[in-house]
């Protein structure tokens, strides 16, 4: 009987220690945000022309980013990326390291906590960072064609109420979103339901988590910016139907695009490359770019 009654104690002292740990983690936004520090790359190293970009939030965090030269001639558009959550833009590069031969130029920011940026990645602050980045794109002249938004995973689901802000209007051509996830309360249960240990306490954990910035809420509002929508059917990260739920909330204009393979890397296969040039070109305007000499 006393065995039994410390091993239900100990049972019930981790079972806590497992709730605590959930709840925490919410509280620091800890489910959605897994940064790393150090590079494993620079664009140089893939050949690529770039300048290092420093921005300064109004709250005194050092912000860094790469900027992307266009290896045309002619500039055919420019792509602001915002990418996903784990690592930094180190590791999420060559998602995009191919759009300059294509003639785009492309801005990469590194949220809070992320890589050389200063700070502690929470929401709603990694919000105001994407609204940083577009800020500064705005006033820097640099801006040369369409400007075209590509969000993948959290990078799209934290854009999209970003840019549906009353403020944004206007000031982008079109967004590219791919694997993104309807809402953070979804997504924070679906997560904690695939772990037998955390499932018990996604009842608990999960209703704890804000609905304000769904992405299912707000993509209609990008209108009249035409959308493209982008989901792998085998992705093991965020389930096919989170961007079915994405695209069916969107206002036309839109496009869906099924994608096979793993999560986000869909963009490193040529005729991916091709489905976003062809949305780009068509859809936002963008150029069709001659090689440079």
């Amino acid at each position: 009987m006393a065995t039994l009654f410390r091993l239900t104690v100990r049972l019930t002292w981790r079972a806590l220690v497992v709730l605590s740990l959930s709840i925490s983690l919410v509280g620091c936004s800890g489910f959605f945000f897994y940064p790393m520090k150090p590079w494993v790359q620079n664009p140089a190293r893939q050949g690529l022309a770039y300048e290092d970009i420093v921005l300064i939030h109004p709250d005194g965090l050092r912000l860094h980013g790469w900027w992307l030269a266009a290896q045309t001639e002619q500039v055919a558009g420019t792509v602001s990326f915002l990418h996903g959550n784990a690592q930094n833009m180190s590791t999420h590069l060559m998602n995009v390291a191919w759009l300059p031969a294509q003639g785009y130029q492309v801005f990469l920011i590194d949220y809070r906590g992320y890589g050389l940026s200063e700070g502690k990645a929470k929401l709603p602050d990694t919000l105001d960072d994407i609204q940083l980045g577009l800020d500064w794109l705005q006033a820097s002249g640099r801006v040369q064609g369409p400007l075209i938004v590509f969000g993948q995973s959290l990078g799209a689901s934290m854009t999209i109420p970003v840019l549906a802000r009353e403020q944004n209007a206007g000031r982008f051509d079109c967004a590219m979103f791919e694997a993104g996830f309807t809402g953070f309360r979804h997504i924070t249960r679906d997560v904690m339901q695939r772990s037998w240990l955390l499932w018990p306490f996604s009842f608990v954990v999960a209703p704890m988590v804000t609905t304000r910035w769904d992405p299912v809420d707000h993509i209609a509002a990008l209108a009249p910016a035409p959308v493209l929508i982008l989901h792998s059917r085998e992705g093991s990260i965020i389930p096919f139907a989170e961007g079915e739920r994405l695209y069916a909330a969107a206002a036309e204009p839109k496009e869906f695009q099924g994608l096979l393979g793993a999560h986000i890397v869909a963009s490193q296969d040529p005729s991916v490359r091709q489905r976003l040039v062809q949305f780009m070109t068509q859809r936002c305007d963008a150029q069709s770019a001659s090689a440079a000499d």
